[in-house]
């Protein structure tokens, strides 16, 4: 290719290659960028026709559960008690209303200090339903102890 170029015309006006081959430059990583995208496309084609084909000789696999969830189910199902951790979230709360809590420490209080970022997730699912307010610096308060404290 640059072996190509007519050297005594390029040294007479360089300019003028120089703007033909950033041209050329500029079209081929279109090209280059157009290819990457296709290659791309074909490695998760692949690797999605590898998958479903070892589906078909194996089976589909079991979900993957981690050692975590089967400790810490209380979301949805009861503990010994009866009590899911919505419950035992508005039980504690009830008990100081004007209280700010943060999430790490109704984990701490809940006994699950390890699972903080489940139990604010909980918390926030709390403040849709209108349970908790949650206030700047994601502090948590008992929605009743807003209206008794106005």
């Amino acid at each position: 290719m640059i072996e190509d170029l007519p050297w005594e015309e390029f040294a007479g006006d360089p300019d003028t290659y120089i703007e033909k081959l950033e041209e050329k430059e500029d079209g081929l990583q279109k090209d280059l960028y157009k290819v990457r995208q296709e290659l791309r496309l074909m490695r998760q084609l692949k690797k999605h026709k590898d998958t479903a084909e070892e589906w078909r000789r194996k089976g589909i696999p079991d979900q993957r559960q981690s050692a975590d969830d089967d400790e810490d189910n209380d979301l949805a199902a009861p503990n010994a008690q009866g009590q899911t951790r919505k419950d035992r979230i508005r039980e504690i709360m009830r008990q100081d209303p004007q209280r700010l809590w943060k999430a790490g420490s109704m984990a701490e209080a809940l006994g699950v200090p390890t699972k903080s970022k489940s139990v604010r997730v909980t918390m926030d699912e709390l403040v849709r339903a209108g349970e908790l307010v949650k206030h700047p610096g994601s502090n948590y308060q008992y929605a009743a102890g807003i209206r008794q404290a106005s």
